[in-house]
C-alpha cells in the first residue's frame, strides 16, 4: 500500500510540476528534478484462489486437461516449477523411465521404481525450487496400455511426495496431476 501510495504522490507532483514548467513557474527546475526519479515496479503476487489452494494441498490429483491448464498456471504464478509430461510416450515402464529421466532432467535413469523415488526427490536441488508440480498428461493412455504400471507410477508419485515433504520437514513440496 506504501508503494501505491508514493507512486500517486509522485504522480500528482510531477503532473503539477509539469503543469508549472509550461506556466514557466518556479517549479520548471523541479520538473527537471522529477526526471531522475524512479520508481521500482513491486512484484504483485497473483490473487488467491480458494479452490486452487485446496488442490495443490494434495499430493496426487486427478484432474479435467481444463483445470490441469488453469492450476499448472495458478502453481507457476505461486512460485512453483512446473513440467508436463506426456502418457502417449509412457506406455511401457523403460519408457516411462527413459522419458521421464529426459524431461525432469534427472541425473540418470532409475532402475526401479525406489530408485525413481529417490530421483524425484531430488528435484527441488536439481532445479533450485522447493515446489515442484508434475502434470502427466494423457494418463489414460498409461493405464490403457498398461494398468499396472499405472498404478505403479501414482504409487511411486505418492511416495516422493510424502517422502520429500518428510525428508525436508515440509520445506519441499512436490505434487503430481492426472489428466486423462
Amino acid at each position: 500500500m506504501k508503494i501505491v501510495s508514493k507512486v500517486i504522490a509522485i504522480s500528482m507532483f510531477m503532473t503539477g510540476a509539469a503543469q508549472a514548467a509550461q506556466d514557466g513557474g518556479a517549479f520548471a527546475g523541479l520538473l527537471q528534478a522529477a526526471d531522475a526519479v524512479s520508481v521500482a515496479a513491486a512484484r504483485v503476487p497473483a490473487p488467491a484462489d480458494a479452490e486452487a489452494d485446496r488442490a495443490l494441498a494434495s499430493d496426487v490429483l486427478d484432474l479435467s486437461p481444463n483445470y490441469a491448464d488453469f492450476l499448472a498456471g495458478y502453481a507457476q504464478s505461486a512460485g512453483y516449477k512446473v513440467f508436463q509430461l506426456d502418457g502417449a510416450r509412457m506406455t511401457a515402464k523403460p519408457a516411462l523411465l527413459a522419458y521421464a529421466t529426459k524431461e525432469l532432467s534427472l541425473p540418470g535413469v532409475p532402475e526401479n521404481w525406489d530408485a525413481m523415488i529417490d530421483y524425484l526427490g531430488d528435484l527441488p536441488s536439481i532445479h533450485r525450487n522447493n515446489s515442484i508440480l508434475i502434470v502427466v498428461r494423457n494418463s489414460a493412455r498409461i493405464s490403457g496400455a498398461d494398468g499396472q504400471l499405472y498404478g505403479d507410477l501414482r504409487e511411486v508419485a505418492e511416495f516422493a511426495c510424502r517422502n520429500a515433504r518428510d525428508w525436508s520437514k515440509g520445506v519441499i513440496t512436490i505434487k503430481f496431476a492426472f489428466v486423462p
